[in-house]
């Protein structure tokens, strides 16, 4: 039979192996459905897409008119790396529909764009950033804690558990799953460029401009909260003997009540602050 271009609710079909088939579609598209829009990327941003789309424009075609942001995401790009939109020479927003014959600039920075008025698309950070990390990022975290920022993470987090946790608090997921990133509830996001922790801290660092903001030994490494100091009297049948005998403070944590003295390995933690620090 000739191709259905039907977009009904039901569609008949005939005799197929001897018997009548009937499919349930909510739309069936014809070639003339597609529309043929222009894509142009800058920056960083040209690091998620197909490797074939990476230099200079290209076009790409689309079902309809949907959201620019839903188009950006097909294409691989998350919107939390997206800080300025420009269609048709025009300064849009997220959910701005995209139509045929479009030209599309995505821009990871919007100061970069040469426009009297300007929508950004990244909203503001708040002046104490607070993150939460995925569960590929138990390094980074444990640095990040080491140079004194509030951090959460647990190895049993699911997506939705940094989602919740992101919109209440809010705090900035740092990850290295694209996906995550797309969830169109994540304001504040970010993707993790480096897969070494050493060089993943001076990223998060630059990119968030925190290098005047570290509080050395300043969180508990293992759950986040503050330390405050502790008399020897109080510890002091917690402590191992040599500890007690060669050791007169301490500091301890204010919610897991872990202890810490300055033994060889906060000379070896001291050295690993003098390495990520940028």
């Amino acid at each position: 039979m000739s191709r259905l271009k039907y977009s009904g609710s039901y569609i008949f079909r005939g005799a197929l192996l001897g018997a009548t088939q009937f499919w349930r579609v909510s739309r069936v598209f014809s070639m003339n459905d597609l529309r043929e829009v222009t894509f142009r990327f800058y920056g960083d941003l040209k690091r998620f897409l197909p490797q074939g789309k990476r230099t200079g424009a290209f076009t790409y075609a689309v079902k309809g008119s949907p959201a620019v942001k839903d188009t950006i995401e097909a294409l691989g790009v998350p919107h939390g790396e997206v800080d300025g939109l420009v269609i048709n020479g025009r300064s849009v927003g997220f959910y701005e529909p995209v139509k045929g014959n479009d030209t599309i600039a995505v821009y990871p920075d919007s100061s970069k764009i040469r426009l009297r008025k300007i929508k950004r698309l990244k909203p503001k950070l708040p002046a104490n950033p607070k993150f939460i990390l995925d569960v590929h990022l138990g390094k980074l975290t444990r640095h990040l804690r080491l140079l004194g920022f509030d951090c959460l993470y647990q190895r049993s987090y699911k997506d939705q558990d940094i989602v919740e946790t992101t919109l209440s608090q809010r705090r900035i997921v740092l990850t290295r799953d694209v996906g995550l990133l797309k969830n169109k509830l994540i304001k504040f996001g970010y993707f993790i460029r480096h897969t070494e922790p050493d060089k993943q801290i001076r990223e998060v660092i630059t990119k968030f401009s925190l290098s005047f903001k570290t509080k050395p030994f300043h969180r508990c490494l293992e759950c986040n909260g503050l330390i405050r100091r502790i008399s020897f009297l109080r510890v002091i049948n917690h402590l191992p003997p040599k500890v007690s005998k060669y050791y007169k403070e301490f500091v301890t944590c204010r919610i897991c009540g872990r202890v810490y003295w300055k033994g060889s390995h906060y000379k070896q933690l001291l050295k690993v602050v003098k390495r990520i620090s940028v």
